[in-house]
């Protein structure tokens, strides 16, 4: 059979070792293994979790999204479209060393960041983000945090891959990983939430036929007592950090790392700012930007976009407009509400399959991959009002910002330069963000 470049085909690649590790004595560490065993996903499922992983504070996201965009490109030739299971060819290994080794780890943090959603986690934030309240022996970190919904506490993760060692000197490295990595930090507060249990997932790449899954984590273990009344420590636990430290991964991927870091800092203020949104598959959209120029200080010295109305130049990733209204609430807050990220939006079966049949990709937290252009639809400025009442902090009396919708009608009397063009360029401005959705 002809390989064929992976464009859309659904892959697959089962958890093939789960091994358990015995926890510390402690009351804070209740182990959980892993339930999913399978992890399937579309190229742009793959794209999207590469990209949020590596939404990271210290490094250049401009760099990052293009180095997440050049695996993209360059992993579609090294996957045959054709078959079930996920493997990459034994072309790959032409590429540099450099290279390789690159798109290895990335795709690596990709399928970690899979397992971990279809597992039942929903947000993701990085270890580094967050401070760990107390000292540990070992000053080896693991890469993520995790926070599924109705659960206070957290998961810590790590993940490893290779595309050149044998499976049994890669278990190892992935046990190791866990021991190393994962263990010494639990039990202890990170952040504001307490991390339970944790885990080391590897993708083992090296065959060219079929990958495989290795998942080290931490061991069920009954504690003595209640885990809650373990000074005090564990009832304190909020994972409202982690989930807002998901979102602003989110805002960098969409807006850039000025706006992410700043969104995180507290610098940033959404009701100043003006978006774009979109329609797709019966929802609505806030969508990412390229085109943004840098965040500048307003004359009260809160940072807005000082850009003008023009043509975005769509970055292809988006944020569920229902769920950033929730985010965008929750960073203007005087006292912030942690339950407002305990109902956000749920994305079933039909609306994830739907958005995969367009070629894009919908993630438990609500950022998505777009799908293709002609799936899209009322492309328009969108600017989320200020709350009036100012208060109102518990989830029951939140009244979350309404988005008004600007419509893009001619003012040549008011701002003619800088605002919305005429009637007919409208839909000029339309057709071009779809094509340049369509080819990047």
């Amino acid at each position: 059979m002809t390989k064929v470049q992976w464009n859309s085909s659904r892959k697959g690649l089962g958890v093939a070792r789960v091994k358990a590790h015995a926890p510390q004595h402690s009351r804070l560490i209740v182990g959980r293994a892993p339930e999913n065993r399978v992890v399937e996903f579309t190229p742009a499922e793959l794209f999207g979790a590469m990209a949020q992983c590596s939404s990271r504070r210290n490094m250049d996201q401009n760099a990052a999204k293009a180095q997440v965009e050049a695996c993209r490109l360059l992993i579609a030739q090294h996957v045959d479209e054709n078959g079930g299971q996920f493997a990459v060819m034994s072309t790959f290994r032409g590429l540099k060393d450099y290279f390789r080794k690159a798109m290895t780890g990335l795709v690596g943090d990709g399928i970690a960041y899979l397992q971990m959603i279809q597992d039942g986690y929903r947000w993701v934030d990085h270890f580094e983000n967050l401070s760990v309240a107390k000292s540990v022996s070992s000053g080896r970190t693991p890469d993520f945090v995790f926070s599924r919904s109705n659960d206070r506490f957290v998961a810590l993760a790590e993940a490893k891959a290779t595309k050149g060692t044998t499976r049994p000197a890669f278990d190892k490295a992935v046990g190791d990983g866990y021991i190393g990595q994962v263990e010494p930090h639990l039990g202890k507060a990170i952040g504001t939430s307490v991390a339970t249990h944790g885990f080391a997932v590897g993708s083992w790449m090296t065959s060219d036929s079929t990958a495989e899954i290795f998942v080290h984590h931490t061991g069920e273990f009954e504690p003595d007592g209640d885990k809650d009344d373990a000074g005090g420590e564990a009832a304190r636990s909020d994972p409202s950090d982690v989930r807002f430290g998901s979102y602003c991964g989110v805002l960098t991927l969409l807006f850039g790392p000025d706006v992410g870091q700043a969104a995180r800092r507290g610098d940033w203020k959404p009701s100043r700012q003006t978006f774009t949104t979109i329609d797709w598959l019966g929802r609505t959209w806030v969508v990412g930007e390229n085109a943004i120029e840098p965040l500048k200080p307003g004359t009260d010295g809160e940072l807005v976009f000082h850009r003008p109305w023009a043509l975005p130049f769509l970055n292809g990733f988006a944020l569920d407009l229902e769920t950033a209204r929730r985010l965008f609430s929750y960073i203007e807050m005087e006292e912030r509400a942690s339950a407002i990220f305990d109902n956000i939006p749920e994305y079933d079966e039909r609306i994830r399959t739907e958005a995969k049949n367009t070629g894009g990709a919908i993630f438990p937290d609500g950022f998505a991959v777009l799908g293709r252009a002609e799936t899209l639809s009322n492309l328009a400025p969108s600017h989320p009002s200020p709350r009036e009442d100012g208060g109102g902090n518990e989830l029951e009396n939140a009244e979350f910002p309404e988005v008004i919708v600007s419509q893009l009608v001619s003012r040549k009397e008011e701002r003619r330069d800088v605002f919305e063009p005429e009637e007919e360029q409208t839909e000029a401005i339309t057709q071009k963000a779809m094509i340049y959705l369509t080819n990047g």
